[in-house]
């Protein structure tokens, strides 16, 4: 059962983004590679990066810069979707920002049972 987030940033005037989705510091070294919160990281195949207008961006053409990102991974761990934050999104607080273990591996179990 994913936990809700602390805050959605629709309520300050952005886009409803889906539970689970975590927050990082993005930059693109030279796609697929990444670079997340100073470590490095690989995109997904047919990882989807969208624009503050929410337009898809391709990785090449901002390869180089930072940017502040809401992101989902994939069920190998890769970036699957990540959304380039506006300004006002960008004020909306997220758990994942304040807890960088979420952002390494956002999957977690509730699973009690011995599995030895």
């Amino acid at each position: 059962m994913p936990r809700p987030q602390t805050q959605n940033e629709s309520m300050v005037g952005g886009r409803t983004f889906p539970i689970g989705t975590l927050r990082g510091k993005f930059m693109v070294l030279s796609a697929p590679d990444v670079e997340l919160d100073g470590h490095a990281d690989r995109l997904a195949p047919g990882a989807r990066i969208r624009s503050e207008q929410n337009m898809l961006v391709m990785a090449g053409s901002i390869a180089g810069q930072k940017y502040l990102v809401n992101y989902t991974r994939d069920a190998a761990g890769l970036l699957r979707e990540v959304w380039i934050l506006t300004p006002g999104e960008a004020s909306a607080s997220r758990e994942s920002l304040n807890k960088p273990f979420l952002n390494i591996w956002p999957f977690t179990s509730n699973d009690t049972l011995n599995t030895q």
